[in-house]
């Protein structure tokens, strides 16, 4: 059972990556790895992060192929998830060196190709892409960056607050953020 799980993960995360990686949300001042178009419609913003119509899309589309039913509402909420998570990253002043995601993208590879199932899902959603390894390495590098930024937040949170021994403590953390965020949505 776990494995089942831990196999529909790696698939989801790489059909996500596939699709132009997680969410495509973008601070009003820009981190050069998210990239926008400026003519998408906007339909949020969460703080000082935009979120368009395209990342809604990108996003229905990437958990349209998980076993889970994802309504509008859902998505937004996950979208406004995504946004607080770069905001506090940003506002933090957390920053990663190219090395650094270079590295950790090839860990997450290296992990990957460890496990037997797990790599044969990869090759075969490379060869129905039609995608070699290298060129998806380098797609992956942005959700790298955004997963090692991540991670980044987490550990100064930890570092930050005592009660962070919390088990769900970054989950609570977002989640109490996400409640005092300043949400506008447009329809």
């Amino acid at each position: 059972m776990l494995n089942k799980l831990k196999l529909n993960i790696v698939l989801m995360l790489f059909m996500v990556l596939f699709l132009k990686s997680c969410s495509s949300v973008i601070p009003d001042k820009e981190i050069p790895f998210l990239s926008k178009n400026s003519d998408d419609k906007i339909i949020m913003k969460v703080n000082d992060i935009i979120v368009t119509e395209e990342d809604f899309e990108l996003l229905k589309l990437a958990l349209a192929q998980t076993d889970k039913h994802y309504d509008d509402k859902a998505i937004k909420e996950e979208l406004i998830r995504r946004a607080v998570i770069d905001s506090e990253i940003n506002k933090h002043g957390i920053t990663v060196s190219d090395e650094e995601v270079f590295t950790f993208n090839e860990e997450r590879f290296s992990l990957l190709y460890q496990d037997e199932k797990s790599a044969a899902l990869m090759n075969d959603f490379l060869k129905t892409n039609n995608i070699s390894l290298e060129d998806y390495k380098k797609q992956s590098l942005t959700m790298s960056k955004k997963a090692l930024l991540t991670l980044r937040l987490k550990e100064k949170l930890i570092e930050d607050y005592a009660n962070s021994a919390e088990k769900n403590f970054f989950e609570t953390y977002i989640n109490e953020k996400i409640d005092a965020a300043n949400i506008e949505i447009y329809d």
